[in-house]
């Protein structure tokens, strides 16, 4: 088996078990202090981490990919599973908008937009 079957393999024995605690509490509160369930806290935390290394790996391959793309000129390649494009460097346009609502803030307001965005969490490994 892969890494990759053995890692997917233990998530989805995670997942199970998270679904086996929806029905119980992940957060206490204890003296007024909110506190997370220990093993869930850890299991973030491992996933997170996993999440990271992978993402780590991915990239150095992805570069190594480009490079080598690169170095052939190849712009296009395919396989059973991936289709893989060159994307050449280019400039982009953006707008400052911090020194644009500085220095012109009736233009800024004029064309501002405003749109909602879903509640979510935030997590930091330590």
């Amino acid at each position: 088996m892969e890494d990759r079957d053995l890692y997917m393999a233990d998530i989805m024995h995670e997942e199970k078990m998270m679904e086996e605690k929806e029905n119980m509490e992940l957060i206490k509160i204890e003296n007024e202090v909110a506190v997370l369930d220990v093993e869930t806290s850890k299991k973030i935390a491992e996933f997170e981490k996993a999440i990271k290394e992978i993402k780590e790996k991915e990239d150095e391959l992805k570069q190594s990919i480009l490079n080598e793309m690169e170095s052939k000129r190849i712009i296009k390649l395919e396989t059973d599973d991936l289709v893989i494009s060159y994307v050449a460097p280019t400039e982009r346009e953006t707008l400052d908008t911090k020194k644009l609502r500085e220095e012109q803030p009736d233009l800024y307001d004029e064309y501002v937009k405003f749109s909602t965005v879903k509640s979510s969490i935030r997590l930091k490994v330590k």
